[in-house]
């Protein structure tokens, strides 16, 4: 997150609530907006199976982050960096198969809206699967997140922690959420050739993004041991 560069060593310091919501709705406001393997299937699911599937997607971190976050405090920590590398390429073939899939995608069997709550909560598991193999909020909460958190809770903090994790999960979670909206609001009035070319660009845009994952993946598979864990360029 390539917003944050440096920020853990400012927010290690006794902090009011609403400087913690400062901070929270700054961070996720970037992650939020920011070209990123979910803002990507949020467009793609939208167009597919309506406003429900995208919001779905959109929803994906307030459950797949308590795991990711877990991860941090008790296991990732420990792991060489070489696993950060591994999770980058995994995540980039997955994100660059639901690109695949879209492309096969043909208007006549996505544009009337006869998606099942199956299909619906498919969405859901997709946007789970796409943020638990995107590296990039591992390394967030690694490098920003979780130190925060950590040094408010031994102050006793737990105000700003709230309004920290409230602030941060708000813009994170409400700005897809008002992408979703606005994609399908739009795509009501794409017909015949415009929705397959809106289609065929959400779909390039998971196949770019998930090549960028494996781009990022592979050299540092190699370079790891000399350079380490770099910060990332673009989130989620």
């Amino acid at each position: 997150m390539g917003e944050t560069d440096g920020l853990d060593e400012n927010v290690r310091v006794n902090m009011t609530a609403w400087q913690a919501l400062g901070i929270g709705i700054s961070l996720g406001l970037g992650a939020g907006i920011t070209p990123g393997p979910l803002l990507g299937l949020v467009m793609n699911e939208t167009l597919r199976g309506g406003w429900r599937s995208g919001v779905l997607v959109a929803l994906a971190p307030l459950l797949a982050d308590i795991a990711i976050i877990a991860l941090c405090l008790f296991v990732l920590i420990r792991l060489p960096p070489t696993a950060f590398s591994v999770l980058s390429l995994c995540g980039g073939l997955y994100v660059m198969f639901l690109g695949w899939e879209t492309l096969r995608t043909t208007p006549m069997t996505t544009l009337p809206l006869t998606g099942t709550m199956g299909d619906t909560w498919r969405s859901f598991g997709k946007g789970i699967a796409v943020n638990l193999l995107n590296p990039h909020p591992y390394l967030f909460w690694l490098t920003v997140g979780t130190p925060l958190l950590t040094e408010n809770y031994r102050q006793s903090a737990l105000g700003a922690i709230l309004t920290f994790l409230g602030g941060f999960y708000s813009c994170l979670v409400g700005s897809k959420i008002l992408l979703a909206l606005l994609v399908h609001n739009s795509r009501m009035r794409l017909q015949g050739r415009g929705y397959r070319l809106a289609l065929q660009v959400t779909g390039g845009l998971l196949l770019s993004l998930g090549a960028l994952l494996v781009w990022e993946g592979v050299p540092a598979l190699v370079e790891t041991p000399r350079r380490g864990v770099s910060t990332p360029f673009w989130t989620r």
